[in-house]
């Protein structure tokens, strides 16, 4: 019997900025390629959702507007949320999505919002945009590259942190730091969309994700992508010099 891992893509339709859905595909596609069936549903504002069902929930980043939109309902679901992350679910959460998982939203007018509260940071609007690629590390030996383009920043952040920056700007501007990760919630300000971009980083979360569900693992990196990866290390390197 084949192995299956199955996906919710959350608010798909309103969190899709740069094409974010392109993590989920490649996703998808890597993991048919380790001999696994992929099974991915999608939801919006107002679904009902079997949060036990799945494996891996996904939010990608949208406009400020699609931002609150699903703020205010995604604080329907904090009680499902937070029990998938207290059973080891996985959460792959991207750009503007991570500032739902904390504990509150300030706005420029220093109006505060609720969010989720599953983890312990706060962010802030603010009235300068972070824009341009970014290249992070991690415990592995490839370097994370990825494009941000945002108006917010983190603050108080207790977790650990997912990257620490070579180049760009870490999840403020003063800090060396960027992204979040406790348990298997893996969430970044990164755009790219980063599984795309980084098919040693998606190898690594792919290991860990099938190890969770006791499904052998070995390597298999796509050849176009990882051609893609070095191209671009190549470019960055030369803009460098």
């Amino acid at each position: 019997m084949m192995e299956k891992i199955k996906i919710a893509h959350l608010y798909y339709d309103l969190m899709n900025l740069y094409g974010e859905h392109g993590n989920i595909l490649g996703l998808a596609k890597s993991l048919e390629n380790h001999g696994v069936k992929v099974i991915t549903h999608y939801y919006t504002i107002s679904d009902e959702i079997p949060f036990e069902d799945y494996d891996l929930f996904y939010i990608g980043s949208g406009n400020e507007e699609n931002f609150e939109l699903v703020r205010k309902d995604i604080l329907s679901k904090k009680e499902s949320i937070q029990k998938c992350f207290d059973n080891n679910q996985f959460f792959l959460i991207t750009g503007n999505a991570l500032n739902l998982f904390g504990k509150t939203y300030t706005h420029l007018d220093e109006k505060t919002s609720e969010t989720l509260g599953i983890l312990n940071y706060e962010s802030c609007e603010t009235d300068f945009r972070i824009v341009g690629e970014q290249v992070y590390t991690n415990d592995s030996p490839h370097e994370i590259i990825g494009f941000e383009n945002r108006s917010s920043v983190l603050k108080n952040v207790e977790e650990t942190p997912l990257f620490h920056v070579k180049q760009g700007t870490g999840y403020a501007p003063n800090k060396l730091e960027e992204g979040i990760k406790k348990n298997h919630f893996y969430g970044t300000y990164l755009l790219g969309p980063i599984m795309i971009r980084n098919p040693y980083f998606k190898e690594d979360f792919i290991k860990e994700l099938l190890k969770s569900k006791d499904i052998p693992y070995e390597e298999k990196i796509d050849f176009f992508e990882l051609k893609a990866y070095e191209e671009y290390q190549k470019n960055l390197l030369h803009e460098e010099n």
